[in-house]
């Protein structure tokens, strides 16, 4: 079990190096990105009853940035006729200063779930957005590669269980009828976390709709 938690997040630590560097490239070109959006927005003219329709099923996968680092993120959602409710997994790595001058790391792995309402969209559904919350559970992983020197005591498990609550809101934008951009801001409340209750995180990703 310890072999494939430290796989697992030797994984999240390559994915957090690469989504920090594509971060930094995104904040140099932001100007850029936002022209080619409303570009293919404005360009996303055919009627599409097809999209997002209630009973639609897709599968989202996003790189997210916290301030200080970053992780990745899994969701399935099934869209109704106001919204749609979301289910998936995320791995998110943090860094927190110690009064010794080290820098702590510590790795939230949760199961999360909930309901985004929509708050407006195009009449052609290319672009929406929408906000919502829900709840989650997981484990916080504390110094997970054990860097941090042996005098150094942390004063809890290296692994404990969490669970709290997030608000959500989300921008989608069709680039083809079966595949979206996804742009989104989450803040966890995580009320059992020895570090810290309250985070941010900004994401960007694709959705893909299954029919």
């Amino acid at each position: 079990m310890e072999r494939k938690t430290r796989t697992f997040l030797s994984f999240l630590d390559i994915m957090n190096q690469n989504i920090l560097r594509t971060v930094k490239r995104l904040s140099n070109g932001w100007r850029t990105t936002g022209v080619m959006l409303l570009v293919l927005l404005l360009g996303s003219t055919t009627a599409s009853a097809q999209r997002t329709m209630s009973g639609q099923s897709s599968l989202t996968v996003s790189g997210v940035y916290t301030g200080t680092s970053a992780g990745v993120e899994a969701f399935y959602s099934q869209y109704t006729l106001r919204g749609f409710w979301e289910a998936g997994i995320t791995g998110t790595d943090y860094l927190a200063p110690l009064s010794t001058g080290h820098v702590l790391r510590y790795d939230d792995v949760l199961v999360q779930g909930g309901y985004m309402f929509r708050l407006a969209g195009t009449r052609n559904r290319g672009l929406n957005l929408y906000a919502g919350a829900g709840a989650f559970a997981g484990v916080e992983i504390l110094d997970p590669f054990r860097s941090l020197p042996s005098y150094i005591g942390l004063g809890q498990r290296h692994i404990n269980f969490q669970y709290g609550l997030y608000a959500h809101a989300m921008a989608e934008v069709f680039l083809v009828r079966r595949l979206a951009l996804v742009i989104n801001g989450r803040v966890p409340v995580n009320f059992s976390s020895a570090v810290k209750k309250v985070h941010w995180q900004a994401g960007i990703g694709l959705k893909y709709l299954f029919y």
